[in-house]
């Protein structure tokens, strides 16, 4: 059975960090995890990652970037993740993080919580 992570399970996590749809970013972050997600265990570089969710949104690489790095530094500002170090257990941000880091912790996330539920999100 291939995994498979639902869309409105990242789009309620980002909601939960503090990453509203009423930011720009939240439409980017979620297209952005979601394909980190299916690209896994090959992985594709954080250049290429914006170049794909800058074409499915007909915008460029850098203004995708430029509104996911401001939707994380938002809600970094205001929760200072309290929620992701929650979800971990332990205080994994104590900064504010890089673009890649933070994505990169919601993927581990949804990995480690799938492999220990064994079922679809």
């Amino acid at each position: 059975m291939e995994k498979q992570v639902k869309k409105t399970t990242v789009q309620k996590l980002l909601i939960d960090l503090g990453i509203t749809p009423k930011t720009s970013g939240y439409g980017y972050l979620t297209l952005a995890i979601m394909h980190k997600l299916d690209c896994r265990p090959g992985d594709i570089s954080m250049c290429r990652l914006y170049e794909f969710v800058g074409k499915a949104y007909n915008t460029t690489a850098a203004s995708v970037e430029r509104c996911m790095r401001f939707a994380v530094s938002r809600a970094y500002n205001i929760t200072k993740f309290y929620g992701l170090n929650k979800l971990y257990n332990a205080s994994i941000i104590t900064r504010l993080p890089m673009l890649s880091e933070f994505i990169m912790y919601i993927v581990e996330y949804l990995d480690v919580f799938y492999e220990m539920n064994g079922c679809e999100l």
